[in-house]
């Protein structure tokens, strides 16, 4: 089994800060022909990349095979959706140098972006709490179908996602779908073999 670098690096990014006191987190999990990672904050499957009667861990960190029980993560991903859009690859490219601005922590701070969808645009803001200027970049989605909703993520895990996947080298890879349920629940960014989902941050 090879897989591209491209989605080696992204399957390694994501679990690269877990701590050694989690060793199941460390591991990629290869299941039924599929390759899985979370943090627990955010989560990437990528599809049929492996022999379907492969059923191993391989930890990333230094790359053992731990007998573990790895958590089962298919019941975190959502089956159904009621809003989805549609988001050209070249606008996302577009959008990363401003994305990865807000994402920038001040002075040990999370970065929170909030974002909008609708069929209109879909539009990621945040807000400078010290000096209430906004930073906004929108464009419109390709296609939209559900319903109007704003929610609120964690700006690094949404730059990461957008960058790791806009790198990958695959032609069929021109567009990103949004798969959203509510303003609390996972959310999933998907294309072509690939789901990657990210939590929305609660804000008060």
């Amino acid at each position: 089994m090879k897989m591209n670098s491209d989605i080696e690096k992204m399957l390694k990014d994501v679990v690269k800060r877990v701590s050694a006191a989690r060793p199941p987190l460390q591991c990629v999990h290869f299941e039924n022909g599929n390759a899985v990672v979370t943090d627990s904050h955010r989560l990437v499957k990528v599809k049929d990349i492996a022999p379907k009667d492969l059923n191993l861990d391989l930890n990333l960190a230094d790359f053992s095979f731990p007998d573990i029980d790895y958590p089962n993560t298919d019941r975190l991903i959502p089956k159904e959706f009621t809003t989805k859009l549609t988001l050209a690859k070249a606008d996302v490219v577009a959008m990363l140098p401003s994305l990865k601005a807000m994402a920038t922590e001040y002075f040990g701070k999370r970065r929170v972006v909030k974002l909008n969808v609708s069929e209109e645009n879909f539009k990621v803001s945040r807000t400078d709490s010290s000096t209430q200027s906004v930073q906004t970049v929108d464009f419109t989605p390709s296609r939209f179908s559900g319903e109007v909703i704003e929610l609120s993520c964690d700006a690094r895990y949404l730059a990461d996602a957008f960058e790791a996947l806009t790198k990958i080298k695959d032609t069929r890879i021109q567009t990103f779908e949004l798969k959203i349920n509510t303003d609390l629940t996972p959310f999933l960014i998907s294309t072509v073999n690939i789901d990657y989902l990210l939590t929305p941050v609660r804000v008060f």
